[in-house]
């Protein structure tokens, strides 16, 4: 803390406060209460009244007094209605945008079951590190510093957690061989795995040779894919191996609500086995420690209880489903008479109606190849595109690269 915050000369700092994000805005005599996703949220109990201040109000959305509760309660208060929920509002802002700390304290907001955050004034990093001890030991999730000048930081204490090793990437390029990244999961009680996380900090030219000779032993087939930041696919393992991490943030939110990750089964027989996307969570910052040969790939040594308190609304969850059904663009397919039987070569480009969501592109071209008498009839390349041009020219270069003399169009 004392090395890293910008020094200046007073700081403002609170006790941070694990909400849901509300911001408010005035309509006439009524104000308006919305999620981070841009979704009303109805609280008709709580009143607000201000004195000369026209604008929007932004604050956190809690249960109580907001030092114990969770996302999980604050989602279950909001679905019954119930009249604990509470605001406490941290900032403001007006047509010049958002007001400094100093303006803030200022105003003059009063109500029922609102108020502002206690905002303290201080001239030091070491009395900043003084504040974020006594929250800690208060059993506080960490505190907030604002600076004048508008630097914000969120300071929490280092957490630990313990995931499923799944699969692993490698290196390319002039470290080609190298292990690059570990994909990890937690377990459910019927031992389904769902992804949280990939890291490839902490593994370094110390660990990484002996890592990969543990995890490079243990192969399994997948009908899921998951590409690396190198654009290589993760090799998948048996989940048998326990990494324990550290991180500062764990997230069931984003700004276009709960987040949704794949869910997979396993079995020795078939691997891993996609299943359907589920609420999962937004890991920051998480680092590599060791593996935990003390522990067994189970919900009680690597599942949800460390991170349920950190889901969203199953609410926010279930949104994702009532979106409209994706369209077919264009639609090509081809055939082929060969020694092996009828090879077939389709073409799909496809509109998702799904982009606002912000967890899915607007355009995907689908091209599929099948040959009867390949080892792996069924082949798929997918493509990815933000905009209706850039899909239809990918469109018609995998025509012209892959429907030559002798195919003939079926549809």
């Amino acid at each position: 803390m004392e090395r890293q915050i910008v020094e200046t000369d007073q700081y403002w700092w609170s006790r941070k406060l694990d909400g849901h994000f509300i911001r408010i805005q005035k309509q006439g005599d009524k104000w308006k209460f919305n999620n981070k996703s841009g979704r009303t949220v109805e609280l008709s109990h709580i009143k607000i009244s201000t004195a000369q201040f026209e604008g929007e109000l932004l604050g956190e959305l809690v249960v109580g007094d907001g030092k114990s509760c969770t996302n999980a309660d604050i989602a279950s208060a909001i679905a019954s209605a119930s009249t604990d929920l509470r605001i406490f509002l941290f900032a403001a802002k007006d047509q010049s945008g958002v007001l400094p700390i100093s303006k803030f304290v200022e105003l003059s907001i009063e109500g029922d079951n609102i108020q502002k955050v206690e905002w303290n004034k201080v001239t030091s990093r070491s009395e900043i590190r003084q504040a974020f001890d006594g929250v800690v030991t208060d059993k506080g999730e960490g505190v907030v510093v604002v600076t004048e000048t508008g630097f914000v930081y969120k300071l929490k204490p280092v957490q630990t957690v313990d995931l499923v090793v799944v699969g692993y990437s490698m290196n390319v390029g002039e470290n080609a061989g190298t292990l690059r990244d570990l994909l990890l999961g937690v377990m459910d009680d019927e031992n389904n795995i769902t992804l949280v996380a990939r890291t490839s900090s902490g593994i370094n030219s110390t660990n990484g040779g002996d890592l990969l000779k543990v995890i490079s032993t243990s192969h399994v087939k997948s009908n899921y894919t998951e590409v690396s930041s190198a654009k290589t696919a993760f090799v998948f393992i048996e989940p048998k191996l326990i990494a324990q991490c550290t991180c500062l943030d764990i997230q069931g939110e984003n700004a276009s609500g709960t987040i949704l990750k794949p869910i997979l089964t396993y079995s020795a027989q078939d691997g891993y086995l996609y299943s359907k996307d589920g609420e999962s969570v937004a890991i920051s910052s998480l680092v590599f420690q060791n593996l935990r040969t003390d522990k067994m790939p189970s919900a009680e040594h690597a599942g949800w209880n460390q991170l349920k308190p950190f889901l969203g609304s199953a609410d926010d969850a279930a949104e994702i489903h009532e979106k409209l059904p994706s369209t077919i663009e264009i639609k090509e397919v081809f055939s082929k008479d060969s020694k092996n039987g009828l090879a077939v070569r389709k073409l799909i480009l496809l509109k998702t109606n799904k982009e606002s969501s912000g967890k899915f592109i607007s355009y995907i071209n689908f091209y599929t190849d099948y040959s009867p008498g390949r080892k792996s009839p069924i082949e798929t390349d997918i493509y990815l595109h933000h905009s209706l041009e850039e899909a239809k020219i990918k469109f018609l270069a995998l025509k012209e690269e892959n429907i030559k003399k002798g195919w003939e169009k079926v549809n």
